[in-house]
């Protein structure tokens, strides 16, 4: 091929200079290409605004987010409640690489599940569920009031006890209700109380099927954690059932009861062994202080081979604590100084399964020494000596300070703790619940998540009146995320609200539609950390 000269380009002809200009970028072309780069860029501009990029990861769950959050969010896809069939969405769950979403489509309530792994979330099926409420994950299975429905093929089990008239909340035993009420799914059972004042309750499996009867008219009902070899805490509320409400569960130590066969043990070989955690009552007779705590009340710490009671955490003291097996056996009694007690009362150890995860005396030792043979965990301790403000510690180092107390009234910090991701190198953290719209009381409920730059906001928090909604990742606070769950490594499913979110509206232009958005985040294109 013959480039031309300037003479000849001069005197060729409309057609053949343009052919020249485009074959003669550095020479007779340069302008026009000019303009073709630019129109190129603001295309990939519109579409970086206005359009999905869609999801193009490794699908892999490692527990850890990806540091490349650091950089920012961007938005991979989005479904609105008209995309999947409904008029509304109300509730979603993002898990084991599924993404559910309930909601209604005129008077009939619907689930649907898709495949998320995908460049968009792939439709798997679409299934009319019952108006009972809640919608939890279930070994496996979504449970949806009272369907069950399998992620892969969306079969569907029924059969449960209805309690209409019933609210589920953040606690299986929200709003007790005349007519009766069931709880989320704890470990292998559900529970149905026909008549709350007599206390007999119905334990119910993943087969709809009635397998044995507890008795809770002594006021005791187990805690909602996952089982250890089957058992589970039972906790005493010190009121009568039919009054019995979030706010009275954990006031003391009942027993242990098997989820499996509904056997139940007693705290009597702890009493026993209580020696010098017991204390003298006003009446001359003792109690002891780990059955029946004086002080503020702990989760019980769960470890992969038993339990960890204790009675509370106090600052100043010494704490009492006990190691039990699975059913409350074989007690040892010893006691932590107020430093040692902190490191585990809100830890979170990162544990792919139960076999990761450390035993009662693995624990112990890390309360005593801080070593530990675990890769990650978190916890939460107080912010400074005296303080009742919360600080979260990521990989034994990390300090970030929060606006929430470690215990406030009846709500502590396992509430809010346990469901915090980070990135394996701790740049980069998820926080579900921390944002408070209202510079006045926020309850829990309706705080908001973060995800934000632990660097930055080490960096700012001495600073005064500092929010650390300011440290978040480039993109996130235009959002208006209300949840967030990682689904990925890469991938963070949220639902965003159009009320509160009018950034999100106007610059992807968004329809009004009612009900909220679901939207797949990865993380924005930029420089590793291991580079800024």
């Amino acid at each position: 091929m013959r480039f031309p000269d300037a003479l000849e380009f001069e005197q060729s002809g409309g057609l053949k200079r343009l052919w020249y200009k485009i074959i003669c970028p550095f020479t007779h072309g340069s302008r026009l290409w000019m303009v073709i780069t630019s129109i190129i860029c603001v295309f990939a501009v519109l579409h970086t605004v206005a359009g999905s990029w869609g999801y193009h990861g490794n699908a892999k769950d490692t527990g850890f987010l990806s540091g490349d959050y650091v950089n920012g969010v961007r938005l991979a896809w989005q479904i609105e409640a008209a995309d999947a069939g409904l008029d509304r969405i109300d509730d979603y769950v993002a898990r084991d690489g599924y993404l559910f979403l309930v909601g209604y489509r005129g008077s009939q309530r619907i689930a649907v599940g898709y495949d998320a792994s995908h460049s968009t979330p792939r439709q798997l099926w679409h299934v009319d569920v019952d108006d009972e409420p809640g919608v939890h994950w279930w070994d496996g299975d979504l449970l949806v009031g009272n369907t069950l429905i399998s992620p892969a093929d969306g079969k569907v089990t029924t059969g449960w006890p209805s309690s209409s008239g019933l609210h589920l909340g953040l606690s299986p035993y929200e709003h007790a209700s005349t007519e009766g009420w069931s709880t989320a799914p704890i470990g292998p059972v559900r529970f149905y109380c026909p008549d709350p004042a007599t206390g007999l309750c119905e334990a119910w499996d993943k087969t709809a099927t009635h397998v044995w009867d507890l008795d809770t008219s002594g006021w005791s009902f187990p805690d909602n954690v996952a089982p250890v070899d089957g058992w589970v805490p039972l906790l005493y509320s010190g009121y009568s059932i039919d009054d019995m409400t979030p706010d009275s569960i954990g006031r003391g130590l009942a027993g242990f009861l098997n989820l499996e066969t509904g056997e139940r043990t007693g705290v009597d070989a702890i009493e026993e062994s209580c020696g010098p955690a017991k204390k003298e009552d006003y009446d001359g007779t003792t109690t002891c202080r780990l059955v029946h705590p004086n002080v503020f009340e702990l989760p019980i710490i769960r470890g992969r081979d038993g339990w960890i009671i204790s009675d509370g955490l106090s600052s100043g003291r010494e704490s009492y604590v006990a190691t039990v097996a699975p059913d409350g056996t074989n007690p040892q009694v010893s006691s932590l100084s107020f430093e040692a007690m902190e490191r585990i009362a809100f830890l979170n150890v990162n544990a792919a399964d139960d076999s990761e995860l450390p035993t009662t005396e693995d624990l112990l030792h890390y309360a005593a020494t801080g070593e530990h043979t675990w890769e990650a965990s978190s916890a939460v301790v107080y912010t400074s000596p005296g303080s009742v403000m919360a600080s979260v510690i990521i990989n034994d180092n990390q300090e970030i300070v929060t606006d929430l107390q470690v215990f406030d009234d009846d709500v502590d910090a396992s509430t809010w703790a346990r469901g915090i991701a980070y990135s394996r190198d701790a740049s980069v953290v998820l926080m579900p619940r921390i944002v408070a719209d209202s510079p006045l009381y926020t309850s829990l409920e309706d705080r908001k998540p973060l995800l934000f730059d632990t660097e930055r906001a080490e960096a700012a928090q001495s600073e005064p009146f500092h929010a650390l909604r300011k440290d978040a990742v480039p993109g996130w606070n235009d959002l208006g995320v209300r949840s967030a769950t990682p689904l990925y490594d890469d991938l963070i499913v949220a639902r965003v609200s159009p009320e509160t979110s009018p950034w999100y509206k106007r610059l992807l232009g968004l329809t009004p539609s009612s009900g909220d958005h679901i939207v797949g985040l990865t993380p924005a294109p930029g420089p590793m950390r291991s580079v800024r």
